[in-house]
């Protein structure tokens, strides 16, 4: 619609003028009309068009209640007329305002308990969102803590635990429905916490040849989300997506989260750990069965700060089978610590790290190991490359590994690391310590809540600062990265900078 924007700019200031010099606005709307040329009464039919769309919109979006206490057979138009589940038709732009409570049951929130929303424009979401920031809270040793299984839904606010015993226990997961598997779209979880999670802290898990597309995981938190036996998990966890449709830019976009201390137990999945990562893309090739080809759009994780975690910081694996792959980019994330898992053993162990992927590309990260060696007794290394090519790139980041372990380059003979590289400087971060679980009450969103954690990785090192993750601005920047369908979906402020300039 930007071909409208210069008819709409035009005419608002005819419109000012002419109601500034004392005419009405209905005197005008005919007058500039009759006089005005064709091409101009094209501009201002196709303007009025516009308008009248814009706010038909806006006049739909809605606001609607929800509480433990509701009952699915209220108005929900009123707190003393709430829902309990938010398994109602709704439009894009729509709000259900949950009460602060932390007597919420997962079964309300599970699937099949999501209503279809209409969406036209396929730009926006309905908000399920917490009335007051971490208020709203699940705990379960029953299901999933929430599962979103239908398109154009977006979570605010909500805190989730999941016991260790639970079989099912992700706390945020965005999955297509078992019982009628479509393909999903759309989903925000912005402002969220997934503190203590048995198998996950957000998720995407595909369901046969169905899976889940345009997903944003934003201004977030995941801690201690790898708890359980069943199955070996993560703190946030991308595997096998699907595509909705072909259309450019990014369609996952993981920015502006903390993800630390997920650590497996001595055994997952009737065998040894193997994850434990503050945020893994995994088979975006469909290669592990289900997908029938490659997810080929493009995924982000940016401005990310992941810590302490068992495995890798940020991690792609398995993305070059087929004739087309994602491409993805692993940009201006600060990553300390990690690979702390005792019970795993790997050569090329690396706090960002990629293997087996094409198309990828990690550059501004900040970059740090807490000691020479982990995993089984290897080396631990800042930045590797594993099974890598040609197509990918590793450029101008800030990383430091003990004792010289800087970079691993490993089976990519026709890769070669960027010159821009700074490494072997320490970053000299202010307080680099692991944080314990997280207590956002009292404070305004989850930035506001980690701000000591923020100041503690903040690099003291000359040259450092503008590597890694920043704190959010207020004001919109030009972002190639950022995906502009979340320009119009209403994200909360203060979670990441906007890209939408």
């Amino acid at each position: 619609m930007s071909i409208f924007i210069p008819a709409l700019s035009r005419l608002k200031t005819i419109t000012d003028t002419y109601v500034s010099s004392g005419h009405s606005r209905s005197h005008l709307r005919f007058s500039s009309y009759r006089f005005a040329t064709g091409r101009q009464r094209m501009w201002y039919t196709l303007a009025g068009l516009v308008f009248c769309l814009f706010a038909q919109t806006f006049a739909h979006a809605s606001t609607y209640y929800l509480s433990p206490s509701g009952s699915d057979s209220n108005s929900g138009t009123s707190a003393s007329a709430s829902w309990v589940s938010p398994n109602h038709p709704l439009n894009c732009g729509d709000v259900i305002v949950a009460a602060a409570s932390t007597g919420y049951s997962e079964s309300n929130f599970y699937t099949g308990k999501w209503g279809t929303v209409t969406c036209a424009a396929g730009n926006n979401v309905a908000w399920l969102k917490c009335a007051t920031f971490d208020a709203c809270k699940i705990s379960t040793n029953a299901n999933q803590g929430m599962w979103v299984d239908k398109s154009y839904w977006g979570v605010q606010g909500w805190e989730v635990t999941t016991s260790a015993s639970d079989i099912y226990g992700t706390c945020f997961i965005a999955q297509p429905n078992y019982a009628h598997p479509v393909e999903i779209h759309h989903i925000i979880f912005a402002n969220d916490i997934a503190n203590g999670c048995s198998q996950t802290g957000f998720a995407v898990v595909n369901h046969g040849n169905v899976s889940v597309d345009y997903l944003a995981v934003i201004g977030s938190i995941a801690y201690n989300a790898a708890q359980g036996s069943n199955s070996c998990a993560s703190g946030i966890s991308i595997y096998q997506p699907v595509q909705s449709d072909s259309s450019a830019g990014t369609h996952i976009y993981i920015a502006g989260n903390f993800s630390y201390a997920n650590l497996e137990p001595r055994e997952c999945n009737g065998g040894s750990p193997t994850d434990g990562e503050g945020i893994i893309f995994d088979s975006l090739d469909g290669r592990q069965g289900g997908p029938s080809g490659p997810y080929a759009a493009q995924v982000v994780a940016y401005n990310n700060l992941v810590v302490g975690n068992g495995e890798k910081g940020i991690y792609v694996n398995n993305n070059s089978n087929g004739s087309s792959h994602a491409t993805v980019w692993f940009s201006q994330n600060t990553s300390w610590g990690n690979l702390t898992d005792p019970n795993q053993s790997w050569y090329g162990c690396g706090e960002i790290a990629m293997y087996d992927s094409e198309d990828t590309h990690v550059s501004n990260n900040l970059v740090s190991t807490k000691s020479a060696t982990g995993c089984g007794g290897h080396p631990i290394y800042a930045l590797t490359v594993e099974t890598g090519d040609d197509t990918d790139s590793v450029v101008n980041n800030y990383a430091y590994g003990y004792s010289g372990y800087n970079t691993f380059v490993y089976a990519a003979s026709s890769f070669s690391l960027g010159s821009t590289n700074h490494l072997g400087v320490s970053p000299n971060f202010t307080d680099p310590v692991v944080p314990g679980a997280p207590k956002c009450g009292g404070t305004s969103n989850v930035p506001s809540c980690m701000s000591s954690v923020i100041a503690d990785f903040v690099p003291k090192a000359a040259g450092a600062q503008g590597f890694g993750y920043q704190k959010p601005s207020s004001t919109s920047v030009k972002d190639t990265l950022f995906p502009h369908w979340l320009c119009t979906a209403n994200v909360p402020a203060g979670l990441v900078t906007m890209g939408c300039s």
